[in-house]
C-alpha cells in the first residue's frame, strides 16, 4: 500500500494528490479541436476545416496557423487567446460564464478560503444545503407547474449550491481533508 494511510473507517487510504493547475496553451486546444473534428469528419478533414474557416471568416491557412504558438504561427493571437485577453483586460467573469453557457454549463471560479472547515462539518453542511434545494424543488412542483420566478429562484439556489460543492471538491483536491504528514 505504498504511500497510503489507513482510513478511519478501515478503508484503504488514498495517496494525497495535488490538483493540477496546468492550463493548456490555446494553440494546443485549437489544434486538438481541429484534429477531433477531422476524426469525426470521416475522411473529409479538409472539408470540415474549410467549413470552420468559413464560419470564422478566415482562410484555412490562418486556421492552421492558429494551431501553432503565436510567435511561430500567424503572429496574431488565435480566438482563444483573444478571449483570454478580453477576460484579463475587463476582469469580468461574465465573459467566462458566457463561454461556459454556450458550451451548456456555467462557470464556477475558484474561491480562496483561508482554511477548510473540518471534513465532517463541511460535508454535513453541503448535504443539508442540498436537501434544502431539493425541498424547494418539491415545493415548487406541488402545483404541477413552475413559474418563471420560481425557476429563477431555483437557478439561484442551485448555482449557489454548485459553487459550494465545487469549493468542497477543490479543498479535497488540495488535500485539505487529508491526514497531516
Amino acid at each position: 500500500m505504498g504511500g497510503e494511510e489507513p482510513h478511519p473507517a478501515g478503508m484503504a487510504g488514498k495517496p494525497r494528490g495535488e490538483r493540477s493547475k496546468h492550463v493548456k496553451p490555446a494553440h494546443e486546444v485549437v489544434r486538438e479541436a481541429l484534429l477531433h473534428l477531422g476524426a469525426r469528419a470521416e475522411g473529409r478533414q479538409s472539408d470540415a476545416h474549410a467549413e470552420v474557416a468559413k464560419a470564422l471568416g478566415v482562410s484555412t491557412s490562418m486556421l492552421y496557423k492558429w494551431r501553432e504558438p503565436s510567435a511561430h504561427g500567424s503572429g496574431q493571437p488565435n480566438p482563444l487567446e483573444r478571449a483570454a485577453i478580453l477576460l484579463e483586460a475587463t476582469g469580468d467573469l461574465r465573459v467566462a460564464d458566457w463561454f461556459a453557457q454556450r458550451a451548456g454549463g456555467h462557470f464556477s471560479p475558484e474561491e480562496t478560503e483561508a482554511r477548510a472547515p473540518e471534513l465532517s462539518r463541511a460535508a454535513n453542511s453541503l448535504v443539508r444545503e442540498f436537501s434544502l434545494v431539493i425541498t424547494e424543488l418539491a415545493d415548487a412542483v406541488e402545483d404541477h407547474r413552475i413559474s418563471g420566478a420560481e425557476a429563477q429562484e431555483l437557478r439561484g439556489r442551485w448555482d449557489a449550491l454548485r459553487k459550494r460543492a465545487e469549493g468542497f471538491i477543490r479543498a479535497c483536491e488540495r488535500g485539505d481533508y487529508s491526514p497531516e504528514d
